[in-house]
């Protein structure tokens, strides 16, 4: 019989949180880490090490280079440690744990704010959030008042870079006045806005720029020009000195002048593929993701496909987006 877990509130969760403040935590966030998952875990990981924990980031990937400036100072981890507590971040679903897939039953408590899923802890699951970082910044602003928690300056920055991630800088239909009412009170309390901003959205390595390129020349124009896709193999990576991570060109393909989805293809190993996926329009790709074990927001969603050749992982991308596009073009 599946595990039941408790949704809990804001408030609940940080009861849970000022327990483990002089504990051994593990804040992990997801595969293929963003801003908002790194963002919230160097936040959570900072109040509770302010506070006499032991506390650790971990990740089961590497942090792409754009992020590195971010977690500077910070040593993240890419194994769980034993007899740490375990606190997930932006992650909904096991399979966004990566490696860490086989011990999301061993976790205390997840902090997410994806409308679709799978939970695997005692939860506070907020869909109408922009970002996971709104829901931290929501915890810690508890902690701080009901529970005497101290709040190190540095979070401030690492929530507004989860948030200004995850919203595109604020360009994104997920971002709602309450998000700009946070990143106020963020901006007042310290958080380092201009060198996040310029970093996040205005800053390119030269693998990333590769990665671009590729991306260009591999894109295919599908379901008369609404469906705008490309793909990376492993040896095409490793021959433009893309690293894992860097090729994620879903905004780019979206970008093209009629098209309604853009998907990016990336693999990450062989017969394995990373998925993004972006809608300029009112179509759900979490529920496209969600038929491959990802998940998301309705307009932004990431899944992994498994035994797929490129040929085939073009394929299911293709005939699952074919089937939402006609069904949106149909008023359904």
């Amino acid at each position: 019989m599946a595990a039941e877990y408790r949704a809990l509130t804001e408030r609940e969760a940080a009861a849970l949180l000022a327990g483990m403040m002089t504990e051994k935590v593990d804040v992990v966030s997801h595969a293929s880490p963003d801003a908002d998952t790194l963002g919230c875990a160097l936040a959570l990981t900072a109040i509770i090490n302010e506070n006499g924990g032991d506390a650790a980031v971990v990740c089961s990937d590497r942090v792409p280079d754009y992020l590195c400036f971010l977690a500077e100072g910070v040593e993240i981890s890419d194994a769980l440690r034993d007899g740490a507590r375990r606190v997930a971040v932006d992650i909904a679903s096991p399979p966004q744990l990566g490696r860490f897939v086989d011990a999301a039953g061993t976790f205390s408590l997840m902090l997410d704010h994806h409308g679709r899923g799978e939970t695997f802890a005692d939860n506070v699951v907020e869909p109408g959030a922009a970002a996971c970082g709104e829901v931290v910044f929501r915890v810690a602003e508890i902690l701080g008042a009901d529970y005497g928690v101290k709040i190190p300056a540095c979070v401030y920055s690492y929530i507004y870079a989860a948030i200004s991630g995850d919203t595109g800088s604020f360009r994104f239909a997920n971002t709602t006045a309450e998000t700009h009412r946070i990143a106020a009170r963020l901006h007042e309390a310290g958080a380092d806005t201009v060198r996040i901003a310029h970093n996040l959205h205005a800053v390119k390595t030269l693998g990333e720029l590769a990665a671009l390129r590729l991306g260009l020349t591999n894109m295919k124009l599908l379901h008369g020009g609404r469906l705008a896709m490309t793909s990376a193999t492993l040896g095409e990576m490793a021959e433009n000195g893309i690293k894992d991570g860097d090729f994620s060109e879903a905004d780019e393909m979206r970008s093209v002048l009629g098209v309604y989805i853009g998907v990016s293809l990336r693999e990450s190993e062989p017969g394995v593929w990373r998925a993004s996926t972006r809608a300029n329009v009112d179509i759900d790709c979490a529920a496209v993701c969600a038929g491959f074990g990802g998940g998301g927001h309705r307009g932004a969603a990431g899944c992994t496909l498994r035994g797929f050749d490129r040929a085939g992982a073009e394929a299911a991308m293709e005939k699952s987006f074919g089937r939402a596009i006609e069904e949106f073009e149909a008023g359904i």
